[in-house]
């Protein structure tokens, strides 16, 4: 099933919701593959705003993220291609001058079905003055579980809301970091469990 289809399903009224905390922006949309139809696709954009706790440090709000992606059919099979994902760098607590931000890891399928949302690999980039540059967390495997039903914000053009949730992550140990890698593992409290919670708003373009 698609994301849009699982989305949509359900729906008995159009229930509006408020305005998306900021401006869709389309120009993060893929290439498509040589060989697809346009007219047979759509580009997505996912604008959230998030909440993840792991080792020490509780419930840290990420900001906002813009995901985009693009699916359609190719050669008469469901497809996708990757378009960006950027996310705003969060202070980290007690940690000065330090920040964390998502990153994509090389990984993702937003094919719905009644178990998940979709699913993602990521990295948790850290930054900071006394860090190495490519300090970050190896790769996060995260599959979201709807979290509620489905509000539709606009008809015209499509725009949905809904929320998601992980309570089954793992936040690994980092790397690349330098000679405090050690040190700020063991501040974050890393590695250990951790749980993520998303509040989403997503939009359609055709190609």
């Amino acid at each position: 099933m698609t994301f849009l289809a699982l989305a949509t399903a359900g729906l008995t009224a159009l229930t509006l919701a408020p305005a998306p905390p900021a401006q869709f922006d389309f120009s993060d949309c893929p290439s498509l593959p040589a060989a697809a139809d346009p007219a047979e696709w759509r580009c997505e954009v996912l604008v959230s705003q998030a909440k993840i706790s792991f080792g020490r440090i509780g419930d840290l709000d990420l900001g906002t993220m813009r995901l985009t992606f693009a699916e359609g059919t190719l050669d008469g099979e469901y497809a996708q291609a990757f378009g960006a994902l950027r996310d705003e760098p969060t202070r980290l607590p007690g940690l000065p001058g330090t920040s964390v931000r998502l990153r994509y890891a090389g990984y993702s399928d937003f094919q719905s079905s009644d178990q998940r949302k979709g699913a993602i690999d990521l990295t948790a980039a850290i930054e900071g003055p006394l860090l190495h540059p490519g300090c970050a967390s190896t790769p996060i495997h995260s599959v979201l579980q709807a979290d509620g039903p489905t509000e539709v914000i606009s008809t015209g053009p499509l725009t949905l809301k809904f929320s998601t949730t992980d309570n089954q992550l793992t936040f690994p140990a980092t790397t690349g970091c330098g000679p405090l890698g050690p040190l700020l593992d063991h501040r974050l409290g890393l590695p250990s469990a951790a749980s993520y919670e998303q509040t989403s708003y997503v939009r359609l373009r055709s190609y």
